[in-house]
């Protein structure tokens, strides 16, 4: 009986510290391949986050350093979590891949999407 006690709470613990569940949450960039400088669009699904709610995208791509030397970009959740935000990669970007994340309510998102560079 106390091996399953300890069993079930070992349990309970590691599913408290797991991350949520992205409820249909999605994110894309478009265009996917950009110059250093371009107007981007990121696009997607911030479920279950609500309607009127701030969503960030970030990246390294993005002007600023709002998150650990990560730029980002803001917009607004609309009806059924969508969204899409407008904003400009940084001029000087070197040519590569870079991810693009997510978070809104204070959470991350738990998905990601790529800029290409050239």
């Amino acid at each position: 009986m106390r091996l399953v006690l300890v069993s079930a709470s070992l349990l309970l613990a590691l599913a408290a510290g797991a991350p949520a569940a992205t409820h249909g949450a999605r994110l894309a960039v478009r265009p996917a391949l950009v110059s250093p400088g371009a107007a981007i669009r990121v696009v997607g699904n911030a479920s279950p986050c609500h309607a009127g709610n701030t969503v960030q995208a970030i990246s390294k791509a993005f002007p600023g350093h709002a998150y650990g030397g990560e730029g980002a970009l803001h917009g607004r959740v609309r009806a059924g979590g969508a969204f899409t935000i407008s904003g400009r990669v940084r001029a000087t970007l070197a040519a590569g891949r870079y991810a693009v994340t997510a978070r809104c309510g204070g959470g991350n998102l738990g998905v990601t999407a790529y800029v290409r560079v050239r």
